[in-house]
């Protein structure tokens, strides 16, 4: 009976670590360093970015020359008397549209790169999500493991006193059922496991068969003391940053429609080569475009209202996404902080009564003034009871996982 004690007191330390080595522990850190590096969407946003800043030296390209040739000022009744003329043209665009163009097209790249924080900060949310759920699948397995070596000792410890009519078989069949529901749960337990496994594998884009166990030290943040600020969500946001971007890129479009008002400049040189007893002759031309006449400022004009007003509802936008955030945060910090208050509860009031109850009828089982049924009622509760704070502690970790992807916190 006392190694039948020391056994039922090992159930009683709480569970706080547990894992099984499957190949090396992958801290949370080393898997968002991973995902960051290796994600085939992260790296698209590359690219986008290089093809912007590569877009952007278009701008500083001319139009090509333009060669034409053919007869000139040629008699139709005597071919001899005209000329052969060479004509070369080349536009020559304003210094200031293109620095204007070019200033705009680089602003784009800048949308690119808060589009990247912005997904990356999605995947980072989705790894910490499975990584932590994970990490109490592994707990509720050590708990499970524990409780299926006691009672697979207790249904061997009451065939031995059924032989002595000291036990009851019903009893004994009770034992070995929730035995066999303890496995189950296990069984269960393992491909909730694999499907983390696969997942966290797909982020990080590696083998989905690759192995590795989680670092089951996770730190509970204290994210419910402070509300931030409106400064700080639009300081940590690559959303609103980036509506931040679009905004100053309307801009620098608005400059760039500005910079229409602005005039080309082109020149023409000709060469005509006489086909008779004329003399050779030549045209050097300059020209220059009048963008400023009534019907062809029409265009740049509406363009630059018609772009003010997609900043300002882009402003609106950003305005009320800051807004949602604020009371997405103000919600989360109340959910956690009543979580927080069921997980004290559990652990300075439900789970030691649950234990005081187990103990209880253990002492009685050992004098012989308690069924073993009552022991092993009294052991499902407290596993129950385990099981639901941990349930409680996967809830405060997911809100904490939101609160951290409503800031952008790594």
């Amino acid at each position: 009976m006392n190694k039948l004690n020391s056994y039922l007191i090992l159930l009683l330390i709480l569970i706080g670590e547990y894992a099984i080595s499957l190949g090396q522990v992958l801290p949370l850190d080393s898997i968002l360093n991973r995902i960051e590096r290796n994600n085939p969407m992260l790296k698209m946003y590359d690219e986008q970015i290089n093809a912007a800043t590569n877009f952007s030296e278009i701008t500083k390209s001319w139009m090509p020359p333009k060669i034409s040739t053919g007869p000139w000022q040629v008699p139709y009744k005597n071919f001899s008397d005209g000329m052969w003329m060479i004509s070369a043209e080349q536009m020559i665009p304003n210094p200031k549209k293109q620095k204007a163009n070019y200033n705009y097209m680089l602003g784009l790249t800048h949308m690119e790169w808060h589009e990247k924080a912005a997904k990356r900060n999605e995947l980072f949310a989705a790894a910490k999500k499975n990584y932590y759920e994970w990490v109490v699948l592994e707990m509720k397995r050590g708990l499970i493991l524990q409780t299926d070596s006691l009672l697979n000792y207790i249904i061997q410890v009451g065939q031995i006193r059924y032989t002595y009519n000291k036990e009851k078989l019903n009893t004994i069949y009770k034992a070995q059922a929730e035995l066999y529901e303890l496995r189950n749960m296990e069984t269960m337990l393992q491909g909730d496991v694999k499907m983390k496994h696969v997942e966290l594998n797909t982020l990080m884009d590696v083998d989905k068969t690759l192995e590795f166990s989680v670092d089951t030290n996770f730190i509970s943040r204290n994210y419910d003391l402070q509300l931030p600020d409106t400064a700080a969500i639009a300081a940590s946001r690559s959303d609103i940053k980036h509506f931040d971007a679009s905004i100053n890129s309307i801009k620098l479009q608005q400059e760039y429609e500005r910079s229409k008002r602005f005039p080309d400049y082109g020149i023409s040189v000709s060469h005509m080569q006489a086909l008779g007893a004329m003399p050779n002759s030549f045209a050097a031309m300059g020209m220059v475009t009048i963008p400023i006449v009534p019907w062809a400022s029409k265009e740049y004009k509406s363009n630059i209202k018609g772009l003010e007003n997609s900043a300002n509802a882009i402003s609106y936008q950003k305005q009320s996404l800051i807004n949602e955030t604020a009371g997405m945060l103000a919600s989360l910090q109340y959910q956690i902080k009543t979580t927080k208050q069921q997980l004290t509860n559990y652990k300075e009031n439900i789970l030691p009564a649950y234990y005081k109850s187990y103990q209880t009828s253990l002492i009685a089982y050992e004098q012989n003034t308690e069924d073993l049924f009552m022991v092993l009622d009294g052991l499902k509760m407290y596993r129950m009871a385990k099981i639901n704070e941990l349930e409680q502690l996967n809830t405060l970790l997911k809100l904490q996982v939101e609160y951290e992807k409503e800031l952008e916190i790594r």
